[in-house]
């Protein structure tokens, strides 16, 4: 059940992501679902990728990924293939449990774009007030709920 849930998660956050960006709608949605992200990224996600036998190469991959997530943010480049490449390794690894160093990298790369990418989400520069709290609503709503969810083992 978690692996399927969590791998539904990243498909339908990046569309989210896609749409939202396009027509600047879906503020406290975009704000829960990010913050249900933030949870995910940290306790389930990048966890399962430093379990590697090359931690220090993962480790670097991670802030790659972080940077990646900066680049992507920055030039506008669509955030949404992250995550879908995420729900694909996710997904496949069967929750990033058995992987070679050279899954657990790219594993690495995405995570921190993908974590990275959330977390501006919950909380972005460039919108007006009511979107910012809404957002910051939603966000703090959807962490509370992934770490829940996370405790049960969903």
């Amino acid at each position: 059940m978690s692996v399927s849930f969590w791998t539904m998660f990243c498909v339908v956050y990046g569309g989210v992501l896609f749409l939202s960006l396009k027509r600047g709608a879906f503020a406290l949605v975009l704000g829960f679902l990010s913050g249900l992200g933030v949870a995910f990224f940290c306790l389930r996600y990048l966890p399962g990728v430093f379990t590697s036998q090359a931690f220090y190469a993962v480790a670097a991959g991670v802030l790659c990924g972080v940077a990646l997530g900066t680049v992507a943010e920055k030039r506008r480049l669509p955030g949404a293939v992250f995550f879908w490449l995420g729900a694909l390794l996710w997904g496949s690894s069967g929750g990033l449990v058995s992987m070679d160093v050279l899954t657990a990298l790219l594993a690495a790369i995405t995570g921190g774009a993908c974590l990275y990418l959330v977390c501006g989400a919950v909380l972005p520069e460039e919108v007006g007030e009511k979107q910012f709290l809404l957002r910051a609503a939603g966000g703090l709503l959807g962490f509370w709920l992934g770490v829940w969810l996370d405790f049960l083992h969903i």
